[in-house]
């Protein structure tokens, strides 16, 4: 169903260049359990006239996908506005559709509405005149692909001297096709030539994730759920640490408890037979797996009801949008997916960023926790600061007695392998002029970005890059200044009242391209800089606006206490009742 909203503001003091996007969400409820879902609203459909700021917005929405926990069940469910645009916010404006009761006839289902109120009742005689058909359709369409697969087998001598020919010449390969090793190149061009007569994909990720599926079925069939048995599960990490290592430390000590850890970084590609037997086999017998960080293999997958699900997100507060709330942007995630929609439990830091991850997540509020996230308790810890701060002057004693400036800005680009920083656009030897020698620079790049930040030699006694060691909430407790743009680690700066500044040199573009959940230039907790000589004078004169940080670590953390993850251990019994 496509829906198509516009309507206007009216404020005399709304000004373009310092407004984001409104921000409208389709809030819908059928009783037990609610969603957000952003309508879609481009930069081209805004105008503002008179300080009216007109908008509108239109994205074509499955009904049937709406709904997660409950989306067999065919309930009934209202449909609401939530409308945001610089500091205004309200959630539920009630929504007329029409005043009298109208009936859609789509392919399988009929929909009703009137006012606010949608009702989907299937279509059973179609649905199973298409299931009749969907199989004899797939009955034809598998004869076929076995024919074009062995067609394409037969081929594969000839694949064999065309691949042959490419490294004489004569015919050249695939530009897609990049191995420097000649037989992986000759095998890549060989499937790829099997591919394109067959039309069927061969990709290693995809009969990885099909394996993967069909081992679980088989486990969750044979296998039961052990009451006492906790896994923690990343494809982040190769050790313990983070939020895993807190939650970890606070529950091992029980007995009744069955702890088991599942680490392993490797993509779908990488994986062997024997890494998702262990998947398949930690999946179908946990009573609780606990996540920290978007894990495709699970969401492949129907976990047993037993067994409970909780996201332990590894970012404070709510920043740059996500999932669900990129609906209609690069890399958003398309509205039917499965991704993210299987977790029974999301901790966050504050009840403000229930309705954002929400959103984000495509989950409903009430699985939303706002425990708090926790690492953060390290800073109520005055013993562990001390700690870290003199093993750090242990190791660098040319920082003692100058004003530490943490210079950790997010990488640009979609993906980890596109991932870039322009080091250009801070440079040291103007940076380090400019300042003098009361300043030392810790630079601490986002894990994406490979390359080094270029460091003059007459400047390596105060300059050090520690993007590839050191844990970086550590290095807070040295920091004096928090150079940032759009990273997360400005809500643990904000912990400890750090002077903030934002060196936003891009922030139209980003806003365009991947936006916030607050307008940027209204909340952020400091002055925001587009030039290295605005963000240079601002240091010089200590011009940082430190007035708004009590306002968003307000915003962004309930509870100031060093406990959350005392909370989040409670959580986790609460799921092995």
């Amino acid at each position: 169903m496509t829906i198509n909203i516009s309507g206007e503001f009216i404020d005399s003091s709304i000004n373009p260049k310092f407004l984001s996007t409104p921000k409208i969400v389709l809030y819908f409820e059928n009783g037990k359990e609610d969603r957000r879902i952003p309508l879609v609203v481009r930069f081209n459909n805004l105008m503002y006239i008179d300080g009216k700021c007109l908008f509108s917005g239109t994205y074509t929405y499955r009904l049937d996908y709406i709904f997660w926990k409950t989306r067999g069940e065919a309930l009934p469910f209202n449909m609401y506005i939530n409308l945001g645009l610089a500091d205004f916010y309200e959630e539920k404006i009630p929504v007329d559709i029409t005043p009298v009761e109208v009936e859609q006839d789509e392919r399988f289902f009929t929909i009703k509405f009137r006012g606010n109120h949608f009702s989907i009742t299937s279509k059973p005689e179609r649905l199973a005149g298409e299931d009749r058909k969907r199989a004899l359709v797939q009955a034809v369409n598998s004869v076929l692909k076995f024919i074009t697969c062995v067609f394409s087998v037969l081929l594969i001598p000839l694949y064999i001297l065309e691949g042959l020919l490419t490294f004489t010449g004569f015919t050249s390969m695939p530009s897609k096709i990049q191995a420097e090793n000649v037989f992986v190149r000759l095998g890549s061009y060989i499937v790829y030539r099997m591919a394109v007569v067959s039309r069927e994909s061969f990709t290693m990720d995809r009969y990885k994730r099909n394996l993967i599926r069909k081992k679980y079925k088989h486990k969750k069939r044979r296998r039961k759920v052990q009451p006492n048995k906790i896994t923690f599960f990343s494809t982040r990490r190769e050790e313990l640490s983070g939020n895993f290592e807190f939650v970890y430390n606070k529950i091992k000590d029980d007995e009744n408890l069955d702890i088991h850890f599942m680490f392993n970084t490797k993509t779908f590609r990488q994986m062997t037979r024997k890494d998702i037997d262990e998947f398949a086999e930690m999946c179908a017998t946990s009573k609780v797996i606990i996540l920290d960080e978007f894990t495709p293999q699970i969401h492949l997958i129907d976990l047993k009801p037993e067994t409970k699900l909780i996201q332990l997100w590894h970012a404070c507060g709510a920043f740059k949008t996500f999932g669900f709330s990129r609906l209609g942007k690069p890399k958003g995630s398309p509205q039917p997916t499965r991704m993210h929609r299987n977790y029974d439990y999301v901790t966050v830091s504050s009840k403000y960023c229930k309705k954002c991850h929400s959103e984000g997540f495509g989950i409903s509020t009430d699985n939303i926790v706002p425990t708090g996230i926790a690492r953060t308790d390290i800073f109520f810890d005055k013993t562990y600061k001390e700690k870290v701060t003199n093993e750090f002057y242990e190791a660098y004693p040319n920082f003692r007695d100058k004003k530490i400036i943490l210079f950790a800005p997010t990488f640009r680009g979609d993906l980890k392998s596109s991932a870039r920083y322009p080091m250009d656009l801070f440079d040291i030897r103007e940076v380090c002029e400019s300042l003098g020698d009361d300043y030392a620079i810790i630079i601490k790049h986002h894990p994406f970005i490979t390359e080094q930040h270029p460091i003059p030699e007459e400047y390596s006694d105060r300059v050090i890059d520690l993007s590839e060691s050191t844990e970086i909430n550590d290095l807070l407790f040295v920091s004096d200044v928090v150079i940032s743009d759009y990273s997360s680690l400005v809500f643990e700066a904000s912990l400890l009242n750090i002077p903030m500044l934002f060196y936003a040199y891009d922030l139209q573009s980003y806003i365009k391209s991947r936006d916030f959940y607050f307008d940027f230039k209204l909340y952020i907790p400091g002055k925001i800089c587009t030039s290295l000589y605005t963000l240079l004078e601002a240091i010089k004169k200590e011009d940082f606006e430190t007035e708004k940080i009590e306002r968003f670590r307000n915003m962004f953390f309930d509870d100031l206490d060093g406990k959350s993850t005392e909370r989040i251990a409670k959580l986790i019994y609460k799921c092995l009742e």
